[in-house]
């Protein structure tokens, strides 16, 4: 790894970054291009890289994320897993988002982004801590609730259904529903957005909570 790279491990850097980096190079865009040929940068959209090779593995994916779409914060399914909730492996990176949905494939894997309304989504929003670098992702309870609102024609419309699809449709564990905050829960459920089956999941953990 060379002195450009260095610095660059484990990181995603934009266009301005990497020819600042390469103002000893006569022309810092051949350099650029010579080394994607080589795969040493992995373009992950426009004017956004990442090193290529091992030091690829090196890459937080909740920070690919972020920085593919956005504004957007990690959520749903890979936060669960995440979290160690899901007992299957999860390998689409899932978010939520202000803009338009979409689905994006890079070299890093696959991403996806859900629509919410903006009343919604900055509810239960955390930054995770990987090595050197943060991104923005839900709370458990947040991830929980972007599950039930983004699946499309989800409807849940009593207590005993909403404990039914969390623990034989998502597998999760009675303990995890136990651990969650109810006061978060009610936050995101009072956002205006999907209220009603929010609010069977509040009735539920608390119901647990005091069983």
């Amino acid at each position: 790894m060379n002195s450009v790279q260095i610095p660059l491990q484990g990181h995603i850097f934009n266009h301005s970054t990497l020819t600042a980096l390469l103002k000893d190079y006569a022309r810092p865009n051949d350099k650029i291009s010579d080394m994607l040929a080589k795969a040493e940068l992995l373009p992950l959209k426009k004017g956004l890289y990442t090193l290529g090779g091992k030091a690829a593995w090196s890459v937080s994916r909740g920070l690919a994320a972020n920085h593919l779409h956005g504004p957007s914060y990690v959520s749903r399914e890979w936060m669960l897993a995440y979290y160690g909730w899901m007992t299957e492996r999860v390998e689409e990176v899932t978010s939520m988002c202000l803009e338009r949905s979409r689905h994006v494939s890079t070299a890093l894997g696959r991403f996806s982004y859900a629509a919410i309304p903006a009343r919604y989504y900055a509810t239960g929003l955390t930054f995770v801590q990987e090595g050197d670098v943060a991104f923005m992702a839900a709370t458990p309870e947040k991830a929980l609730c972007d599950v039930l609102v983004a699946t499309p024609r989800l409807r849940i419309q009593s207590v005993s259904a909403m404990q039914d699809y969390l623990l034989e449709n998502l597998r999760l564990e009675e303990s995890d529903l136990h651990s969650l905050d109810a006061a978060r829960l009610h936050t995101c459920a009072q956002s205006g957005y999907k209220t009603a089956m929010l609010a069977h999941l509040c009735q539920l953990v608390e119901a647990l909570q005091h069983d």
